[in-house]
């Protein structure tokens, strides 16, 4: 175990003598964000092949592209004024999607840039050295780049598109067990010098609530999760979101699917170099640890805070909907082309069911417009999924 683990790991278990056990969720915030020595404020890769994980990405520019296809269809959907249009882009982990965005609105739209500022908002110093470092050298066609910790530090209401990829799985999550004696938690405390779990009654009656809001109930015995963070996240946006949309890009499943007794032991998983590890007291502070996204909860949060629901579909859908299939050039000999075969590959990979295709999802949420947006990634001949 590293000196960096093992602080962290003391300091949870301090917090714990002191104050009690934790929720999992409050350990999951220590266990990745705290500062300077979580996951994600630590230094070291995190994402790649020598980081823990892969993101879409990573897999290939035409991810970026896609998405900035999209974002082109939504523009015209905002109102003329005011001229400076904003992408906000939650958690941009190396900044390698901020940088094909740029780059095909820059090839796509030019008429877009030079109205356009892109806003990163990133919690850790660490990685938003590495977005730095990844832009630094991109020709943005005038589109203005600015980091923040929060979206409250962007400044005024939004008027744009506010998106992210593989963050809201990463919110810190309650995890609930159902028993014979009715719906627990379970918690983090510390025996022998170690971090072990306990159940005991839930920290807050919203927990149960979700359930029952969700039409969802529990096996007697199993586990489950639940994002009370990202009902926070959404508040937020709903509040700073003028007129614009949502993207929200993740792992996950609606709510009839994911408690599904079939994931008798929830979705809670680490990873640590490419590695699946079920245990998230090993490796504390070197592993990421996450958790499906409840997609049915985006979507009825939102609906409460005035987020409508523009579209959701599967990632397969999304991309195949915006012609990813039209972006690989057909060889026009038989001589072997290495990036011909790169490409293809990459999008079998960004869709097929059995990669990315099927597993992650897609949600846009709106608020402001005159009028419903119909947006090309949600309806065409491979699924319409609109209101």
């Amino acid at each position: 175990m590293s000196e960096k683990v093992n602080k962290l790991a003391e300091i949870i278990m301090n917090e714990i003598k002191i104050n009690g056990p934790l929720t999992f969720a409050r350990f999951m915030e220590m266990a990745l964000y705290y500062p300077g020595l979580g996951y994600y404020t630590a230094p070291g890769e995190k994402i790649g092949t020598a980081g823990d994980y892969y993101t879409s990405s990573d897999v290939h520019p035409v991810f970026g592209a896609m998405l900035a296809r999209q974002f082109t269809q939504m523009w015209p959907f905002l109102p003329v004024h005011p001229a400076d249009r904003l992408l906000v882009e939650y958690g941009a982990g190396k900044g390698l999607l901020a940088r094909d965005i740029l780059t095909a609105l820059r090839e796509q739209s030019p008429e877009i840039c030079p109205s356009l500022t892109y806003w990163i908002i990133e919690r850790s110093p660490v990685l938003a050295a590495r977005q730095r470092e990844t832009l630094s050298g991109t020709d943005l066609a005038g589109a203005r780049v600015r980091w923040a910790e929060n979206l409250s530090a962007t400044g005024g209401r939004i008027t744009g598109c506010i998106f992210s990829n593989e963050v809201v799985d990463a919110f810190p999550v309650h995890r609930i067990r159902q028993t014979a004696a009715g719906l627990k938690e379970i918690y983090v405390t510390c025996r022998d010098g170690r971090l072990q779990e306990i159940e005991s009654d839930p920290s807050t009656p919203l927990l149960a609530a979700c359930l029952q809001a969700q039409g969802t109930s529990l096996e007697t015995g199993q586990t489950a999760e639940i994002n009370l963070a990202a009902r926070h996240w959404l508040a937020e946006i709903a509040s700073r979101l003028a007129c614009g949309f949502l993207l929200t890009i993740d792992y996950g499943q609606e709510a009839r699917e994911l408690y599904h007794p079939s994931r008798f032991d929830g979705t809670m998983r680490c990873y640590h170099r490419h590695k699946l590890i079920a245990n998230p007291y090993e490796h504390v502070g070197e592993q990421d640890i996450t958790a499906n996204v409840n997609f049915t909860q985006l979507r009825q949060w939102g609906e409460e805070m005035g987020l409508r629901t523009a579209g959701f579909t599967t990632q397969m859908n999304f991309l195949l909907n915006l012609g990813i299939l039209e972006t690989v050039k057909p060889a026009v000999s038989y001589v072997f082309d290495p990036e011909i075969l790169r490409a293809t590959m990459a999008i079998k990979k960004l869709i097929m069911p059995e990669g990315m295709g099927r597993d992650f999802k897609i949600l846009c949420q709106y608020k402001g417009l005159t009028q419903f947006p119909e947006l090309a990634g949600f309806n065409g001949k491979f699924g319409r999924s609109g209101r």
